[in-house]
């Protein structure tokens, strides 16, 4: 891991601001017709909580993801790799009007990248 990984949970405010970051993310995903649906009879607190978490943890933070496996968490919901992009796009809108720099925008959505075959079910080409 090079410095710059080290440090991006940090450049980005620490454990509180990624809480407001991913609060202001499911606020433009539960408006967007293409996602709200994901998120019906879904115990938002909860949700949030656990992206939380999760984005924490994936930016190497000290907090550790508690929520299901991902690829368990994720199956059978007919999440596509249309559905990822919009998600994450929401995402970088928030990082971008937060004034978070390219690099360290460049630097969450490599990490989330490292998790898109678990959410959407793909699988590598060699199995």
């Amino acid at each position: 891991m090079n410095s710059n990984e080290e440090t991006l949970y940090y450049r980005l405010g620490g454990s509180k601001e990624i809480r407001q970051i991913i609060d202001d993310m499911y606020d433009l995903v539960l408006a967007d017709p293409l996602l709200s649906g994901f998120f019906e009879n879904v115990d938002m607190p909860k949700q949030r909580q656990m992206q939380s978490e999760f984005i924490a943890a994936a930016l190497g933070g000290p907090e550790k993801y508690g929520g299901l496996d991902l690829p368990y968490a994720h199956a059978g919901r007919g999440i596509t790799s249309k559905h990822l992009t919009a998600f994450v796009g929401h995402l970088l809108t928030v990082l971008e009007n937060r004034g978070v720099s390219d690099n360290d925008i460049h630097g969450v959505v490599s990490r989330i990248n490292t998790y898109a075959n678990d959410i959407t079910g793909a699988t590598s080409s060699d199995g």
